[in-house]
């Protein structure tokens, strides 16, 4: 058994190994990090020239190597994604170590040292290697292939009049969108205000700002009627600061289909997407 050879093999296969641990458990470490949980790897092979130890040690060990291994490669500030990945690294370790045992029975092979649960088999370092790689390929494949496609959101383009000046948004559909105008009952179009902000006449903007600031007691914009719609969410209840405009437009190809829908609310955070700016329920269009 030489030294250097299970270092570099270890550190090969560690690499792969998380490379496939970190893809199941929806992580993506750093080049650093993976070269760093890939030598932490190979360093805790080392335990198999060393005495024998009690198995409650053994046990020990190899939990508090895995954890460090992965908390080297992907971090640890969320303890539940910290063992996940140690959860995946070592299920794969098992399945790369049954692999290997398959072939050993193939080629007849029975040399073997095993100690501290650490097991070397005295096989060929490219063998261990390639099925590293197929267990990373393997895993790789399975989630292409079974990973669930999104499909694309459906956004409509909307058009209304706020302070004088036309204004043009892209909505998508919400079916948790129940939101009405207090005073006519209708639906209401809800606007992502850090979105659509750079759209917005400045008026409406210096409002809004003072709004989500704190200062509900600020006047609207001059010839603004307000609205104050109540939100509820899991969170809290809060109301939304809103406008009633003369009229929503429907964006279509032959011009601009008035909805009969009349006033539009400002929500204080993004909808985290750049395919729209607004949302709107099923009863809106």
């Amino acid at each position: 058994m030489y030294l250097d050879v299970l270092l570099l093999t270890n550190f090969l296969m560690a690499y792969f190994l998380l490379l496939a641990a970190g893809a199941l458990s929806g992580q993506r470490g750093g080049f650093v990090r993976m070269l760093a949980g890939s030598g932490l790897a190979a360093m805790s092979s080392l335990i198999l020239f060393a005495p024998p130890q009690p198995y409650l040690v053994q046990v020990v060990y190899k939990i508090t190597t895995a954890l460090a291994i992965t908390a080297a490669a992907f971090g640890w500030r969320s303890k539940r994604r910290l063992v996940t990945a140690a959860c995946w690294y070592a299920a794969l370790n098992i399945a790369l170590a049954g692999a290997v045992l398959l072939a050993v029975l193939r080629t007849g092979t029975r040399a073997a040292d095993t100690a501290n649960l650490t097991v070397y088999l005295r096989v060929s370092p490219l063998l261990l290697l390639a099925l590293s790689g197929v267990c990373c390929g393997a895993v790789d494949l399975g989630l292409r292939l079974l990973m669930r496609r999104d499909a694309p959101i459906k956004t409509v383009g909307l058009e209304f009049e706020l302070c004088g000046q036309p204004i043009r948004l892209r909505a998508a559909p919400d079916t948790g969108c129940h939101l009405r105008d207090p005073i006519t009952c209708l639906p209401v179009l809800v606007v992502s205000y850090p979105d659509a902000k750079a759209r917005l006449p400045g008026p409406a903007v210096d409002f809004l700002e003072q709004w989500f600031a704190g200062a509900t007691q600020a006047d609207p914009p001059p010839g603004a009627r307000l609205r104050l719609v109540p939100c509820g969410t899991a969170a809290d209840r809060t109301l939304l600061p809103g406008f009633a405009v003369p009229g929503i437009g429907l964006i279509t190809e032959k011009g601009v289909l008035g909805l009969g829908r009349s006033a539009v609310v400002f929500a204080p955070r993004s909808f985290g997407s750049t395919a729209y700016e607004a949302l709107y329920g099923n009863d809106f269009l």
